[in-house]
């Protein structure tokens, strides 16, 4: 048996494509956040151009579609900025072994917070910008809010088991 080794338990991560870790799926989705924040900053930085050309409206025109236009986009780029940090926290935490904690707890809250204040938001711009998109972003985040409202329970109840269990060894 000298020289032979035996093969690796299977656990958490193990099989075809590492998961959780610093070479894992959590670590490329955590530099992926990081990457996605930097085209979102660049995005908001530049809509005053990219608004006037994509949409063909220029300020001051009749009906102020462009600022419409702009006010909504900027408001979705900055909540998607607070989304994107609080998401990257959730997988720095997962990464650094911390995924059942008070923190990711908080952080899911707050997404859940950010998801539901962008759905109010789109709720009362479908009002001002009267586009059918509007209805289904404003549904799309009402559900991804509650939701991330159900999962943080969920990890706030396997938080509390994880600390008894902590406290108990």
């Amino acid at each position: 048996s000298e020289g032979r080794r035996a093969p690796p338990a299977k656990g958490r991560g193990d099989g075809p494509m590492k998961c959780l870790g610093r070479h894992g799926l959590s670590w490329i989705i955590e530099v992926a956040l990081d990457v996605l924040m930097l085209l979102a900053l660049a995005l908001m930085v530049s809509l005053p151009w990219s608004v006037e050309i994509v949409t063909e409206k220029s300020p001051g025109m009749p009906g102020c579609w462009y600022e419409k236009y702009l006010i909504v986009l900027l408001f979705s780029g900055l909540l998607a900025e607070m989304i994107l940090w609080q998401g990257r926290g959730i997988m720095h935490n997962v990464n650094g072994g911390r995924a059942f904690s008070r923190d990711t707890v908080r952080r899911l809250r707050l997404i859940g917070t950010e998801c539901l204040t962008l759905a109010l938001f789109y709720f009362v711009a479908v009002f001002v910008v009267t586009k059918f998109f509007m209805v289904v972003v404003f549904v799309a985040f009402s559900v991804v809010g509650l939701i991330l409202f159900v999962f943080a329970e969920l990890f706030s109840e396997a938080t509390r088991y994880k600390e008894e269990n902590d406290m108990t060894i």
